[in-house]
């Protein structure tokens, strides 16, 4: 028996999302020997799991497989896109205390979509929907009802409106259940047959589960709480480059996930608020009192990120970070305003030498051979400078005389001054 497909890609148009916990178990007949491939689906709907379920499907249909949605184990419920995965499928079965509906379109952050446009998907879902519930013969009616007006029904509900096929309360009872049902497919009407069935588990790829990671919560907050630092850090040390280079790309992983997560925007805005105020306590030398200010917006934004306003969509879960993950990312934050508040006070301690006043008189060193221009150093910083005597050895100290645009002129000195004595033993 083939598989026919299931197309994810018309479910990520209309970004739906999963909200369940099921699995889909294709029964095969190759070399005479029934095998059961089960595949594992949970939580939401991401381009990852797609591509996992577009793999299992493509697996088992090159064994001649027919699907048979589960949505297991009690407590779980095939939401928004699950109930286009169940209906898909030839078979659709729910354990005692399931439940499945609200498929209206949403958003990847769970708000809803503007004007026409969900007027558009909304009608396009329905319409997908009707005909993948007429072709298997179930009540069309009520799911065109769940993508447009999000209703629900629980286990023993579904079956009784033909919704789904049956009840089971575990695999075995119900591949004892479908065994010898005679289904539709693409290839014409085929029995499946599943009598002392071989049950294999093809279980998500460790590449797969790995990006999958992106879309955990925890994680992307995660991702963003480093490159946001590491951005920061790039800015206070210009040129290093990994810093900057790698928070860039935890940056832009993080929103690819949150792309998918239920999101509160005005958290995103209290963390860019706190980054601001981090560079403005040091470029403002105000000693730290930014500072203050931007770790308790950092903090603010963290326990509101993923609490978006209005009342919770029941087709995505619950989520939030992680008590841990805010803990490491505060003390992370704390360990940073020690850092920044350090700097400014250095900063705001250090001698200014740019009047051309204070640049008279001063002493440094030269940094490369004067003939008669070069460069020197004078109070740790590098100039360019004209030596009125010729010839001056790198390392040996000289004293300006004056300033001609960003040109230092300068001479011979006997002695460096306390500050370029530090800097030249640094």
């Amino acid at each position: 028996m083939r598989a026919p497909g299931v197309r994810l890609t018309a479910l990520a148009v209309a970004m739906l999302a999963l909200s369940s916990a099921g699995q889909v178990a294709l029964a095969s007949q190759a070399q005479g020997t029934p095998t059961v491939v089960v595949a594992h689906l949970s939580g939401v709907v991401n381009p990852v799991s797609a591509q996992y379920v577009h793999r299992v499907v493509g697996a088992a249909t090159d064994q001649g497989a027919a699907p048979v949605a589960y949505v297991a184990p009690s407590g779980a419920r095939a939401a928004s896109a699950g109930v286009f995965v169940g209906e898909a499928a030839n078979v659709l079965a729910m354990a005692p205390s399931t439940n499945i509906g609200a498929a209206h379109p949403i958003q990847g952050g769970g708000a809803d979509i503007p004007g026409d446009l969900r007027e558009k998907i909304t009608n396009d879902a329905a319409a997908y929907i009707s005909g993948i519930a007429k072709q298997r013969g179930r009540n069309d009616a009520w799911v065109q009802d769940a993508v447009r007006q999000s209703v629900s029904l629980d286990a023993d509900q579904a079956v009784d409106q033909h919704v789904a096929d049956l009840l089971a309360p575990d695999l075995t009872t119900l591949l004892t259940a479908v065994d010898g049902r005679s289904v539709t497919t693409s290839a014409g009407a085929r029995t499946i047959s599943v009598a002392d069935a071989r049950i294999v588990a093809l279980d998500p790829q460790a590449l797969e589960l790995i990006a999958d990671k992106i879309f955990d919560p925890t994680i992307a907050y995660l991702l963003m709480t480093f490159g946001f630092f590491a951005v920061l850090v790039e800015l206070f040390h210009p040129g290093a480059l990994v810093p900057g280079v790698s928070g860039v790309v935890g940056l832009v992983l993080s929103f690819v996930g949150f792309a998918a997560l239920p999101m509160n925007w005005g958290g995103v805005v209290l963390i860019l608020a706190a980054a601001a105020l981090f560079v403005l306590d040091v470029k403002a030398a105000a000693h730290g009192g930014l500072t203050i200010g931007a770790l308790i917006c950092f903090v603010l934004g963290s326990l509101l990120l993923y609490s978006p306003p209005g009342a919770p969509s029941p087709t995505l879960p619950e989520v939030s970070v992680s008590l841990p993950a805010l803990l490491a990312a505060a003390g992370v934050g704390v360990a940073f305003s020690l850092l920044v508040v350090r700097t400014a006070l250095r900063m705001a301690g250090r001698r200014s030498i740019v009047g051309s006043q204070k640049l008279n008189g001063a002493t440094g060193i030269v940094r490369s051979a004067l003939d008669p221009d070069g460069t020197v150093t004078v109070a740790g910083q590098v100039w360019s400078a004209h030596a009125h005597t010729g010839w001056l050895d790198a390392g040996q100290p000289i004293r300006v005389l004056g300033r001609t645009g960003l040109v230092l002129d300068v001479e011979p000195a006997e002695t460096l001054g306390r500050a370029d004595r530090n800097g030249a033993t640094g």
